[in-house]
């Protein structure tokens, strides 16, 4: 069996690093009767100059391999690598293929790490064809980050820079033209929304960006424009990454037309008080509520009911 092989090689692959191999005690057991079983992680952020976090996704993939099920999707809400190398890439593509069998879709957006400092249409081509080197994964167009896609019927939009901005994204207008018209096609279904960076003043914004400035962190100045199209519609799932920061009252947050889901890292360091690594996410889409459980992928359990939003259920309208 593949699973069999991948977790023997996963377990000698974080043996020699020193890293311990999560837990199999509580393995993922996906709910079959959901319409929809999503995996979601922030940030892996794969150094070329760093090797503990390819561990970490390594380990956290660990436990996708010994999970009970498969899931719909697999999503990585960008700051795929650190420098936006095709080493890096590469990397990333090769761990996450180790577990292909253990999902059905891969989407992922773009982080200010993959494309800042580069040629914005070569790492484009770049991304991309990164996206396509996963098994399972679905792209966009060669001439933008921003798209759209169904899966089980249930529409993801991806959101992307229109421009290699350092920190923040360049929402540029047209995006958000096409952002309300793709939202309104959905007629009140439930519809996710992808994107590096969250909206400014949420997600606990700016104490989980080390407290500075009124904007920084967030998605930046389209900022109000993107929140004045979520409140016209209704189930909006809005999916991020890039704060770093673990599991707690700030993850999540319901604006009543949209819900606002900030996912911690599963490369890079967390903050906050439940700092643990490889932390994540796993969605089931149900036909009238959603449920959202946080889990310590590194240590293949789930996160303790006692910490804020390691346990999310919301209805649908």
């Amino acid at each position: 069996m593949q699973s069999d092989k991948t977790l023997n090689k996963m377990r000698s692959a974080l043996s020699a690093v020193g890293i311990p191999t999560p837990s199999d005690k509580d393995p993922i057991v996906l709910d079959e009767s959901a319409k929809l079983n999503i995996i979601a992680w922030g940030d892996p952020q794969i150094s070329s100059v760093s090797p503990l976090r390819s561990s970490r996704l390594s380990g956290a993939c660990r436990d996708i391999a010994n999970m009970q099920g498969k899931a719909d999707v697999l999503m990585l809400l960008g700051d795929i690598c650190e420098f936006g190398k095709e080493a890096e890439f590469r990397m990333t593509a090769g761990i996450i293929n180790e577990v292909s069998d253990k999902y059905e879709h891969f989407l992922a957006v773009s982080g200010n790490h993959d494309i800042r400092l580069k040629d914005y249409k070569s790492q484009l081509e770049r991304f991309n064809r990164f996206i396509k080197s996963v098994v399972g994964g679905i792209a966009g167009p060669d001439t933008r980050y921003y798209f759209s896609t169904e899966i089980n019927s249930y529409k993801f939009i991806m959101m992307g820079s229109d421009s290699a901005a350092f920190e923040s994204s360049h929402i540029s207008d047209r995006q958000i033209e096409w952002l309300d018209t793709e939202i309104a096609s959905c007629g009140g279904k439930p519809v996710f929304v992808l994107n590096h960076q969250t909206l400014k003043r949420t997600n606990g914004l700016p104490v989980t960006w080390l407290g500075k400035g009124s904007w920084r962190g967030s998605v930046g100045r389209s900022s109000d424009k993107i929140k004045a199209v979520f409140e016209k519609h209704k189930n909006v799932i809005f999916i991020t990454g890039h704060l770093h920061y673990g599991v707690s009252r700030y993850n999540f947050e319901d604006y009543g037309a949209y819900k606002s889901l900030s996912l911690p890292t599963v490369g890079v360091l967390n903050h906050g008080n439940f700092s643990k690594n490889g932390q994540g996410y796993i969605i089931s889409v149900y036909s009238d509520r959603i449920v959202m459980r946080a889990r310590v992928f590194g240590d293949g359990e789930y996160v303790n009911k006692d910490i804020p939003n390691s346990y999310i259920e919301f209805a649908l309208d």
